[in-house]
């Protein structure tokens, strides 16, 4: 990461634990946005091939190799905040919330997974933070 990169596991108990990313982003919350709701933009970092109706209740397909995962879009608070449950066939659901806060120069995004899956949002954020360099750069 450029400017900082925080992991924080916690719990609120053991039936219920949760994986929290913290990442800055040299990009406007609107790029940012951008890069967490266009299937494209998706593409770029986190899975090669991804289905997206970011609408509260649309629905969300994402598939890298033979790992695949759907769910429903949660929330939507444009610029703000996103959210979804996805769970992979056979498997316990999980939340996803991505929050986006600006700062002078960039954009806080926090990404919070509950339960905590076996996803790895730390490269993921980087290929993000990349992304909208690219893209917007």
């Amino acid at each position: 990461m450029r400017l900082r990169d925080e992991a924080t596991d916690q719990g609120t108990d053991e039936r219920a634990p949760w994986i929290e990313r913290e990442t800055l982003i040299e990009a406007s919350p609107d790029e940012v946005w951008e890069a967490l709701t266009d299937e494209d933009r998706l593409e770029e970092w986190l899975a090669p091939d991804v289905e997206l109706d970011p609408v509260e209740g649309g629905e969300i397909s994402v598939r890298d190799g033979d790992d695949e995962r759907t769910g429903t879009v949660e929330t939507v608070e444009e610029g703000e905040r996103f959210a979804f449950t996805w769970s992979r066939p056979g498997e316990g659901e999980s939340f996803v919330e991505f929050t986006i806060e600006p700062l002078p120069g960039g954009s806080r995004v926090t990404v919070i997974e509950t339960p905590m899956a076996l996803s790895a949002w730390g490269p993921k954020l980087a290929r993000l933070q990349n992304a909208t360099l690219l893209a917007f750069a």
